[in-house]
């Protein structure tokens, strides 16, 4: 009898055990719950590895590094927690050799802590192309093909030739140049072009509103050189390159041997636009009327 008391005095003390003793005792429910602790921990832990590995939230303005040297560009990146990458390099007139002459990203883009900027060079020595083969061409193939290696047409220089409308020679500072001929990249070169045995002359086209590259184009087209260049006192580069034609002499309708320079006066200022173009008249050529004496007025 009171071993059964005693047992059942057990039992009793079991039931009454509180919940959560009897539940860490369970070895199901505590994997359960270590599994759902580590995945939370761990994903806790990608979370923070995330953002400090994209720099969640943080941005930088990426500086302007043209003109600037590797060094001096390379310290200005670090200063601001970014790296650069030399990726090619060109040559640009006028700019000093190893400065900055293009970046990816722009100046000004936004970009992340630890980014790498790739950027382009000015080379230590002027890059040299090979002179095309454009004689018997006509002028305007051999300005395409100098086009596609580098180089520019500058002036058409016209001489009495049997082949007419052809290019004869190519001239670099008024020396007859040969086929591949090393020249520096971007320079300018003269076209020979024959004219045939006859003098041939070409009317002056109006080059009033067109930029200087457009003024060259439609020189080239008309068979006429772009001569001396004046713009308004004070422009700056930007201004220039925007500058458009009020003024040249000869003036539009003259009549002049092909190959004429034609002198090119540039402005921004509208005011100059708006002036009446000067205009060449044949004062030779009268209108006349018919009078009433000769048959053709009643």
């Amino acid at each position: 009898m009171s071993e059964e008391i005693k047992t059942k005095s057990k039992s009793t003390k079991k039931n009454k055990e509180p919940f959560f003793k009897r539940l860490i005792k369970n070895p199901l429910l505590i994997s359960i719950f270590a599994a759902i602790v580590i995945l939370l921990l761990g994903f806790v832990y990608v979370t923070n590895w995330l953002e400090d590995y994209t720099n969640h939230g943080k941005e930088i303005e990426a500086p302007d590094l043209s003109g600037m040297t590797e060094k001096e560009s390379a310290d200005l990146l670090a200063l601001k927690g970014l790296t650069y990458e030399v990726i090619d390099s060109t040559y640009v007139k006028g700019m000093k050799p190893g400065a900055i002459v293009d970046q990816v990203p722009k100046a000004g883009a936004k970009v992340k802590e630890g980014r790498k900027v790739y950027v382009k060079i000015q080379a230590y020595s002027a890059k040299k192309v090979s002179l095309p083969e454009v004689r018997e061409g006509s002028a305007r193939q051999a300005e395409n093909l100098l086009a596609s290696v580098g180089l520019k047409v500058s002036n058409l220089e016209y001489v009495p030739s049997e082949q007419s409308g052809n290019v004869i020679e190519v001239k670099y500072h008024d020396q007859i140049v040969l086929p591949n001929t090393q020249l520096v990249e971007g320079s300018a070169v003269t076209l020979v072009i024959g004219r045939g045995l006859s003098n041939v002359e070409v009317v002056v086209s109006s080059f009033r509103n067109l930029t200087i590259e457009r003024a060259r184009n439609e020189a080239h087209e008309k068979d006429l050189n772009i001569g001396a260049i004046t713009f308004d006192k004070g422009m700056s580069d930007e201004d220039k390159e925007k500058a458009v034609v009020y003024k040249q002499s000869p003036i539009t309708g003259k009549v002049v041997p092909a190959g004429t320079r034609i002198d090119l006066y540039m402005t921004s200022d509208k005011n100059k636009l708006e002036e009446p173009e000067e205009v060449f008249k044949d004062e030779t050529v009268t209108d006349s009327v018919a009078s009433s004496d000769d048959g053709l007025w009643n």
